[in-house]
């Protein structure tokens, strides 16, 4: 099936905003100890606060997969591509709220682009 223009604009705004929330998970994987990408240092923190964040890192990880499972959906031109972009922006503010804003309004932008009815899709034109 060929993307529509719709569907391309959605899976680039998709894209960017997994892309762009990325860095989240390495942050809070990093504070927790668990990895040493930002050089972040848990000073005092009590270890069940360290336990927390190293697994809502490891949820937020399992969110981007999800978003860009949604992107290879919405490219697919799968019915499923919206619920899933929905979800991940969702699931994004559980696992990482303040932070996670800004990907999640970019994720579910891109989902306001797909149709909610597949079958209302227009086929594309070539001019």
């Amino acid at each position: 099936m060929n993307p529509t223009p719709h569907r391309l604009a959605a899976a680039g705004l998709a894209a960017l905003g997994a892309t762009s929330a990325v860095p989240i998970p390495l942050a809070q994987l990093d504070f927790a100890g668990l990895l040493d990408v930002f050089g972040i240092d848990d000073g005092d923190t009590p270890h069940a606060v360290l336990v927390v964040v190293a697994v809502a890192g490891f949820l937020t990880v399992g969110v981007l997969a999800l978003a860009y499972a949604g992107v290879v959906l919405t490219l697919i031109g799968s019915p499923s591509a919206r619920p899933v972009l929905i979800a991940a922006a969702v699931a994004g503010l559980v696992t990482a709220m303040p932070l996670w804003l800004p990907a999640g309004i970019v994720l579910g932008a891109a989902s306001l682009l797909l149709p909610r009815n597949p079958s209302d899709e227009a086929p594309a034109r070539l001019h």
